[in-house]
């Protein structure tokens, strides 16, 4: 036995969480997706980790590749957090100038932070897995303005003066 899906869904969605836009660049193509479940593991070494569903394209492209880019949103690009969540998008980096990581990953522009990663381990978990990066490369703003999900809505947090 187990708890309810929706009741389970419910109950974490009370959690917000900061907006991930992950990359990966693999045979000459770019991919990326909006992650809900993204966050740093270790410091020495730095290690983060995102958790993808195991039946999806981004999951088999992040294990071929071997490496991934995350970059964490600010409050003023919920447009592109939507875009890289929405699975009808076809091309997700349509009209954007965007920079590349050391792995070739695309970095979205102007975003808080970014950490540019060697894909290190593996785990099952469930019906997704954890993928955890070790990270070569990164950038933080000193922006206080992030992007935030919480019980199924974007939101902002902008820090107090």
């Amino acid at each position: 036995m187990g708890i309810d899906q929706d009741l389970f869904r419910a109950a974490m969605g009370q959690l917000a969480s900061g907006i991930a836009v992950v990359t990966v660049h693999v045979e000459g193509e770019d991919h990326g997706f909006t992650a809900s479940s993204f966050t740093s593991l270790s410091l020495d070494p730095a290690l983060v980790l995102v958790c993808v569903m195991r039946d999806t394209r981004s999951h088999l492209l992040i294990e071929q590749a071997g490496h991934y880019a995350v970059s964490i949103l600010a409050g003023a690009q919920q447009e592109l957090g939507e875009r890289f969540a929405d699975a009808l998008v076809v091309d997700r980096f349509a009209g954007l100038t965007l920079e590349r990581a050391l792995s070739g990953a695309r970095l979205i522009p102007n975003s808080l932070a970014w950490v540019d990663c060697k894909l290190r381990e593996v785990f099952p978990g469930g019906d997704h897995s954890i993928f955890v990066g070790e990270v070569v490369a990164g950038f933080a703003s000193d922006n206080a303005d992030a992007l935030l999900y919480h019980d199924r809505h974007w939101g902002r947090f902008v820090s107090a003066p």
